[in-house]
């Protein structure tokens, strides 16, 4: 009886590993996700991360500022969080993104928000799909997190981010962020580069 448990417990991961989107499903949709564009000068963004119950548990603010030389890109996130009781905390993570084709990236990033090794993504449509391993710091300790991160162009000014996350394979959580392009001023410069 236990061999039939397993081989119906394979059968479904199988299915379910199967029914995964793939970034290509999108190619024909508009408008077109350019890393290169969206990512480049100014960005805000606003955000939860909810626990593996669905609690919400962080709010936070991104501000982002983003350059390109070629094909090679550098994003600086600075971060507002916000606890319950409305308590802020600060962060920053610095990525170094490479486009390597049209519709693939690579990248790295380090900060006080977590250090990543290496992530990698495709981009199709109005989707752009990456994932990484994050060392993610959590009070006084470290979890070694896995993202996996779709991003959705709703106009070229607006997209949509939803990441799950899993620690050693098992669901942690989610995060739906909002992003913003703003225009390219002196004045959004400055405000995206406040840390505080």
């Amino acid at each position: 009886m236990n061999t039939v448990y397993k081989v119906l417990g394979l059968s479904l991961v199988m299915a379910l590993a199967g029914c995964a989107t793939q970034p290509q499903e999108y190619a024909q949709s508009h408008p077109k996700f350019d890393l290169k564009t969206f990512f480049n000068g100014p960005l805000m963004a606003q955000g939860v991360f909810e626990n593996r119950s669905g609690k919400v548990v962080n709010r936070f603010v991104v501000r982002m500022m983003g350059t390109w030389q070629g094909n090679q890109g550098t994003l600086v996130e600075n971060f507002t969080y916000f606890d319950a009781a409305g308590k802020k905390t600060y962060q920053q993570r610095v990525w170094h993104l490479t486009e390597t084709s049209t519709h693939h990236f690579v990248g790295s990033a380090e900060g006080s928000a977590g250090d990543v090794k290496k992530a990698s993504g495709d981009a199709f449509g109005f989707a752009l799909h990456w994932s990484y391993d994050v060392r993610q710091p959590v009070g006084k300790s470290f979890y070694n997190l896995h993202a996996n991160d779709w991003m959705y162009m709703i106009t070229p000014d607006t997209v949509m981010d939803h990441t799950d996350v899993t620690w050693y394979g098992l669901h942690a959580g989610n995060i739906f962020l909002e992003m913003h392009k703003l225009p390219d001023t002196a004045a959004n410069r400055e405000k995206v580069a406040a840390i505080k």
